[in-house]
């Protein structure tokens, strides 16, 4: 499956966490297709700091999921929220990781 990033992404978010969060949709997608359940494509993830550890918030719709991961950064991060969201066309399925304000 090919994977994209925005230009907002590639300059404001850290390589280590772009990955992190890779693996958690290739985890969620994963649990979703052993339990038979349909796959979202809309993955949202709130980025908080607490007491100088950030914290991602992973969230869906459909069916409802919400988890709270620790991030494998320690640096502040100014950026809020990060979307992934997978595109299946005919013949086709790819992924794109975006900034809300680049959706």
């Amino acid at each position: 499956m090919n994977r994209y990033i925005t230009r907002g992404i590639a300059n404001s978010l850290p390589i280590t966490l772009q990955h992190q969060l890779w693996q958690l949709v290739a985890q969620r997608e994963n649990e979703q297709s052993k339990a038979n359940e349909s796959l979202d494509y809309f993955h949202i993830f709130q980025l908080n700091m607490h007491n100088s550890q950030l914290y991602i918030k992973h969230i869906q719709e459909r069916p409802e999921y919400i988890k709270i991961h620790k991030a494998n950064v320690k640096q502040p991060i100014n950026i809020n929220k990060v979307y992934i969201i997978r595109e299946d066309d005919v013949g086709l399925s790819y992924y794109v990781m975006l900034l809300p304000e680049e959706y």
